[in-house]
């Protein structure tokens, strides 16, 4: 298992027992930001599909690639019904990708990967000026994923207590919602920290990455790093090269002291080697911690 060679993306997570004394919010977990804008799915000419798309492959092959945090913007269109009215958007430019496609590939994913968990990070409901259904959405998502979400006052528990309570519950789904459609399964929004400017490059990344590891964080609730670099000239970058060298574990500590990164193109990462290297280092660290306290 720790023979990169035997590496398997899309049960990384069953192929680390050892990790099952974390929680999810003590673990170091590969992010797909903005999930529902793929190269895959389909776009309005303008303003192109190169300034839209943040991922090469649809949400199955993410979590087939080892993504185990998908960064989500939602909207509604008042003209279609069920599933197919919630559609994903970045800046408000709308995907062919919707609610259906999400839970389809979800449930595919889950048919042969039951001890894998995934947090599903509703970062954006709605948008400017058009009105977002929450009672709808959330009445969608507990008739088709209700199963698989883990309760809220459960998230605090560790893999393997959260296996040993049930064989179906492994989604985390966090969304800002109103208080009229809060639900024991829905978390509140995820904070994501964010360097807070449209255009980023490499440089201006890494410094800011710095800045936000350089003080601990806490391990009480979720949160989000994202790591993306956004040009002028083309839209999300691929920096795939530069983020492989930050959070290389035998580099930095970087992957280990995060909990979700979020960053683009995850089809040709090795984030989700290097979380999965992070997390048993985690887990090592905890049992030590464990077994001190217990002789103390």
């Amino acid at each position: 298992m720790n023979n990169i060679d035997n590496f398997q993306p899309h049960q990384w997570m069953a192929d680390s027992p050892q990790i099952d004394n974390l929680s999810l919010f003590e673990l170091s977990l590969p992010g797909a930001h903005n999930a529902g804008c793929d190269w895959e799915a389909g776009y309005a000419l303008i303003p192109g599909k190169n300034w839209v798309a943040c991922q090469d492959v649809s949400f199955y092959s993410q979590l087939n690639r080892g993504a185990r945090a998908l960064d989500i913007r939602l909207t509604s269109d008042n003209k279609a019904q069920g599933l197919a009215r919630f559609s994903f958007h970045h800046g408000g430019y709308r995907s062919s990708r919707t609610l259906a496609d999400l839970v389809r590939d979800v449930k595919a994913f889950y048919e042969r990967n039951i001890d894998e968990f995934i947090i599903l990070d509703f970062h954006e409901l709605g948008e400017d000026k058009v009105a977002f259904d929450h009672s709808e959405f959330q009445a969608l998502m507990l008739e088709h994923l209700g199963e698989r979400m883990i309760p809220t006052r459960n998230l605090h528990l560790t893999l393997g207590q959260l296996k040993a309570i049930s064989p179906l519950q492994r989604i985390m789904v966090a969304a800002s919602m109103t208080w009229e459609t809060e639900d024991h399964r829905i978390l509140g929004k995820i904070h994501h920290k964010w360097i807070d400017q449209r255009f980023v490059t490499p440089l201006e990344l890494q410094v800011y990455i710095t800045k936000v590891l350089s003080t601990p964080i806490s391990t009480l609730r979720p949160w989000s790093l994202s790591a993306t670099s956004f040009s002028l000239g083309g839209g999300p970058k691929r920096i795939l090269e530069e983020l492989d060298n930050w959070f290389d574990p035998t580099r930095s500590d970087w992957a280990k002291k995060c909990n979700i990164i979020n960053f683009d193109f995850i089809k040709n990462s090795k984030i989700v080697r290097f979380c999965q290297m992070a997390n048993l280092e985690k887990a090592i660290e905890k049992s030590r911690s464990s077994v001190r306290e217990q002789t103390v």
